[in-house]
């Protein structure tokens, strides 16, 4: 997602409150290099409860299709690390949704996802194959 993207979505927001979600997943709302980083992190924090392919499943992509990316954001970032919730920092979780959304085949962009909760409510999560 490009910078102006963003900019113009937070004035639609500041000029009529609180919105729906405007952008897509599917529009390239991270970057490559930040699921990679995201990766890193999944096998080093998450594999241990959650194998490979467990967010790639078509309960996943229903249980999270159409909703703000905002919702996966806090719910990952107020439950997980299960042993020690909230325990990453903000742009660590949002790399492991990079990767999510990776795993997924969304396609990358040339921003990084923001690492905010509040931008994330601005952003759709739509999937290709069904999961939109």
């Amino acid at each position: 997602m490009t910078a102006a993207v963003v900019a113009s979505v937070g004035l639609d927001a500041a000029r009529r409150g609180p919105v729906q979600a405007t952008v897509s997943t599917m529009g390239g709302v991270y970057t490559s290099a930040q699921a990679t980083r995201g990766e890193e992190t999944y096998m080093a924090v998450c594999v241990g409860c959650h194998p490979r392919g467990t967010y790639s499943t078509p309960a996943f992509k229903t249980t999270w299709r159409g909703r703000p990316l905002s919702e996966l954001f806090d719910f990952i970032k107020e439950k997980m690390p299960k042993s020690d919730p909230g325990s990453l920092t903000a742009d660590e979780y949002a790399q492991a949704i990079a990767y999510l959304l990776k795993i997924n085949d969304v396609p990358a962009g040339e921003s990084d996802l923001p690492a905010d909760s509040d931008a994330l409510k601005k952003i759709r999560i739509e999937m290709p194959g069904g999961g939109h």
